[in-house]
């Protein structure tokens, strides 16, 4: 080992002491990919709010053969464990399940009614699939993985525990063709094209439905996504664009940060 990784070792390690045997309320936020927002906010010189005694983790996963993230969840749970009834843990777990599903245009376009959402006027010729059949397959992803992990964090902690859900789809359908993740490429989205506006926003809306249930069924508290953020027919304002398909970017983590700031005061 490098000097200067030692020093790096024994600087986290002072800095964990630091951190758990701190008398104010400790925040821990872990989920996947959508903690990067966060993140790049949380450790800008921009960042303004006097949040102290945070600590952010993506929890590790190997997507297309690349590891991502910093932490195993094993030792996500043993560190949320040490935490008390006045300390906050914030979860951005999963989130992109509406994505992978509406996200590429499918050979055989479809859609389906949700709510006060009909029919999108340039999907008419559409094949227009039950509800039910949408709600159970994203019923069975939300509360398949992510009700195991959630499932799992309300059992390791006394500490408040809040999901932070998802942000709200782009509106831009050139954006997302132009700019996506690896998963898209593998599945072709050059060529299949990306799937309607509408039908993105309704499989988001009913994640997020599916979701907040879930975490009313556990005692998880609910995030949702800040009012600032939204275009005037709900999706995410392009300001908040992240580079890619699906995420948002350090000012859309800034106002996360923020509604942070307002439930730890």
């Amino acid at each position: 080992m490098t000097m200067q990784k030692l020093y790096l070792s024994l600087k986290r390690m002072w800095e964990e002491q630091v951190f758990f045997l701190s008398k104010n309320p400790r925040i821990i936020l872990l989920g996947d990919s959508h903690t990067n927002a966060v993140f790049r906010a949380f450790t800008s010189r921009e960042q303004k709010l006097e949040i102290k005694y945070m600590k952010i983790y993506r929890i590790s996963k190997v997507k297309n053969g690349n590891n991502f993230g910093d932490i195993d969840f094993s030792k996500v749970l043993k560190k949320i464990r040490r935490l008390k009834s006045k300390d906050y843990v914030f979860s951005m777990v999963g989130g992109n399940q509406h994505a992978i599903f509406s996200t590429i245009q499918h050979p055989v376009p479809f859609d389906f009614f949700y709510g006060e959402n009909s029919i999108a006027d340039d999907d008419r010729g559409a094949q227009l699939i039950p509800e039910r059949v949408i709600r159970t397959h994203l019923t069975a992803g939300i509360y398949g993985r992510d009700g195991l992990t959630l499932r799992a964090l309300r059992k390791a902690t006394s500490a408040q525990l809040y999901h932070i859900l998802p942000p709200p789809p782009k509106n831009d359908s050139n954006h997302i063709l132009n700019n996506h993740e690896t998963y898209f490429s593998n599945a072709e989205i050059g060529s299949h094209g990306v799937s309607s506006p509408a039908l993105r926003l309704k499989t988001w809306q009913m994640q997020t439905e599916i979701l907040s249930s879930l975490c009313n069924e556990i005692d998880i508290k609910i995030i949702t996504v800040p009012a600032r953020a939204y275009t005037d027919d709900r999706f995410l304002k392009a300001e908040y664009y992240a580079n890619d398909a699906t995420h948002a970017n350090r000012r859309y983590g800034d106002l996360i940060l923020r509604q942070i700031d307002e439930i730890v005061s």
